[in-house]
């Protein structure tokens, strides 16, 4: 009956966070159809180059480590969404199990489910310990660690914005994590690192990058 109510309840918070934006959205119970698998395969070098491969496509770009950054930003953003929003709304996080978290994607659209949702630890375990750094360490290879744990800042700093400032507590105890701290400028809120964005045939600086303009040559 425990292990019934810490489902209920958790599945409960899930659907309140999804009420903020589709972004939000975590799939729960059943697993649909469709190619899913454990988030921990995102560390596996064959998962990771397929999916990036098909984005450099999606991109129209021949650089890997630009591919890679965009699917890291993106990842980032939905897990660190899940965790600020379930924090903020309940007082406690949605665990985040690699093995239990599953995803798939979707046109280039990162999808979430899991079939039984349970409340973890902080956001700090969930996010970083269990889900970014064990990618950012398998990732190495072809993107810098330290642009994405930049990425990693930015996306979550993007999330508590959505969310609001009720989620600010939360976003200020995750950016003064040692991963983190040296990732933003929090004076100015500009990165220290950039996501690559630029390098893409359509793109151009973000809000936070550290370049008030495209660099220019290679």
């Amino acid at each position: 009956m425990a292990q019934e109510n810490a489902t209920s309840g958790a599945t409960g918070v899930l659907e309140r966070i999804a009420a903020l934006s589709p972004f939000f959205a975590v799939g729960t119970g059943e697993v649909p159809g469709g190619r899913w698998q454990p988030t921990i395969a995102l560390r596996e070098r064959t998962t990771r180059d397929h999916l990036v491969t098909a984005t450099a496509e999606q991109m129209s770009t021949d650089e890997m480590r630009v591919a890679a950054s965009t699917v890291f930003f993106a990842y980032a953003a939905r897990v660190g969404s899940i965790a600020i929003g379930s924090v903020t709304l309940s007082g406690r996080c949605i665990g985040l199990d690699p093995e239990q978290l599953l995803w798939r994607s979707d046109g280039g659209t990162l999808l979430l489910h899991v079939a039984e949702p349970r409340f973890g630890d902080s956001v700090a375990v969930e996010v970083l310990d269990r889900q970014l750094e064990p990618i950012i360490e398998a990732w190495r290879d072809v993107v810098a660690p330290g642009l994405m744990w930049g990425n990693a800042a930015s996306a979550l700093i993007g999330a508590g914005r959505m969310i609001g400032d009720a989620a600010l507590p939360q976003l200020d105890a995750l950016l003064d994590d040692p991963r983190l701290i040296g990732s933003i400028d929090r004076a100015t809120g500009r990165r220290r690192s950039c996501c690559l964005f630029y390098r893409t045939a359509n793109g151009g600086v973000c809000g936070d990058c550290p370049f008030p303009t495209p660099p220019a040559g290679p």
